[in-house]
């Protein structure tokens, strides 16, 4: 069963994409802020990272730049919006991480289920 990380500081966000992910089988681990992301990227082995650029105590590309770092980094799928800032430009500067892609929220949850399976479905093929 294919891990995902799915890291986003609003509990509605991340229970949405969990209820989404977990009907489609995977198995999915949250995290609030980029501490809590990183710390569950170590203790666990993760396939996949949902990760909201906009987070308290890590930023999300500080924490994909932490993650990439480490012995087999996870992909990436990237997401931001609500913020003052146009979140087109700012998942933008994901991409430097290689991002499979990148989301604006109110997220569109089939074809983040869509990016998801083809994301997964491509590491065992």
């Amino acid at each position: 069963m294919k891990t995902i990380l799915v890291v986003d500081d609003a509990p509605m966000i991340r229970e949405l994409i969990q209820n989404v992910l977990e009907a489609e089988g995977y198995k999915v681990l949250l995290a609030a802020d980029g501490e809590e992301a990183v710390n569950a990227y170590r203790d666990n082995e993760i396939d996949l990272s949902i990760i909201d650029i906009f987070l308290p105590k890590k930023g999300g590309l500080q924490v994909m730049g932490e993650m990439v770092s480490m012995e087999r980094p996870p992909k990436f799928i990237a997401i931001s919006g609500g913020e003052a800032f146009n979140p087109e430009a700012i998942v933008e500067l994901a991409k430097v991480y290689d991002v499979v892609d990148t989301f604006t929220k109110p997220i569109n949850t089939r074809k983040l289920v869509e990016t998801v399976r083809r994301t997964l479905d491509e590491d065992e093929g």
